[in-house]
């Protein structure tokens, strides 16, 4: 009789083809990494051949891992709408979330569906902010559940119900803009709060130079327009990066920016059981 396929070889296959590394899909899993490949191993046993090429820093599907990611998504997909057919959902209540604007668009696309097809009961509350902002209010129980950007070697948190990625800030500008290493940087800025800025800031301070805010808005459509518009240079995610912009390497005398995490976190105390639906929605759904 053939080898049975563990779902659950599949659930660590599709995390690290989601996040394209070990470690971070090792802790999206919380497990550990020796834990994620043995997981590897065995499904390359199965599979008769290498899913993946990695190094140190990247994770590749091969040809076969490439037809493997596909044909498992859909079976781990009916899978679990399997588990989920056979219980009558009876979660209810208000969800306050707050969540990054970058980040709102994918958010809700991958829950709001769910929400209205299978979970009617629960009412969601979302409001968008600065990672700063929210935070506090979260600390303030005026969120349930907020998304956060944290840099990446802050100190994890009890409070942390899911790692849904990571993100690399660079320095970005327009392809016509040209430094005047002689004047201080024009900056577009996020408000306080923005963790971005802050770290922005901190480096630029650390390397002795010179800046000024060209543009401060809550909002990313301004801030884009004017760096676009070759007005100033700003810092984004490398996914969030424009056709309009170009990434500005350290050879062009900016200093390196360091990684960051994607976090879901809960308030202070217990989370209702709705929250709880929510926290498996999202995770289960959002592609940084």
């Amino acid at each position: 009789m053939a080898e049975a396929l563990d779902i659950e070889l599949l659930r660590t296959f599709q995390a690290i083809v989601r996040f394209g590394q070990f470690l971070a899909a090792a802790s999206f899993l919380n497990k550990s990494p020796s834990a994620v490949s043995l997981h590897v191993r065995r499904l390359e046993a199965l599979a008769g051949g290498r899913l993946l090429e990695r190094d140190n820093q990247t994770v590749n599907l091969t040809p076969l891992g490439r037809r493997f990611a596909l044909q498992s998504a859909d079976l781990l997909r009916h899978h679990d709408q399997l588990l989920a057919s056979f219980s009558t959902p009876l979660a209810c209540g208000r969800v306050r979330l707050g969540i990054s604007e970058e980040y709102a668009g994918a958010v809700l696309d991958c829950t709001l569906p769910h929400l209205s097809a299978d979970f009617p009961h629960i009412e969601l509350e979302v409001e968008t902010g600065a990672s700063g902002r929210l935070s506090a209010r979260l600390e303030r129980g005026q969120l349930d559940l907020a998304l956060l950007v944290v840099v990446a070697e802050a100190p994890p948190s009890t409070r942390c119900v899911r790692m849904l990625g990571l993100t690399q800030p660079v320095w970005v500008a327009a392809h016509n803009y040209t430094q005047d290493l002689t004047r201080p940087v024009p900056l577009a800025l996020h408000g306080k709060g923005c963790p971005y800025r802050s770290v922005a800031v901190d480096a630029l301070s650390e390397q002795g130079r010179r800046w000024r805010a060209v543009i401060v808005s809550a909002g990313a459509s301004a801030l884009e327009t004017a760096i676009e518009a070759g007005l100033a240079v700003g810092i984004v995610d490398r996914a969030q990066v424009r056709p309009g912009m170009r990434v500005l390497s350290s050879e062009e005398g900016l200093p390196e920016l360091p990684l960051h995490e994607l976090r879901l976190m809960q308030a202070p105390g217990e989370l209702s059981e709705a929250g709880e639906v929510l926290v498996r929605l999202i995770g289960d759904g959002f592609v940084l």
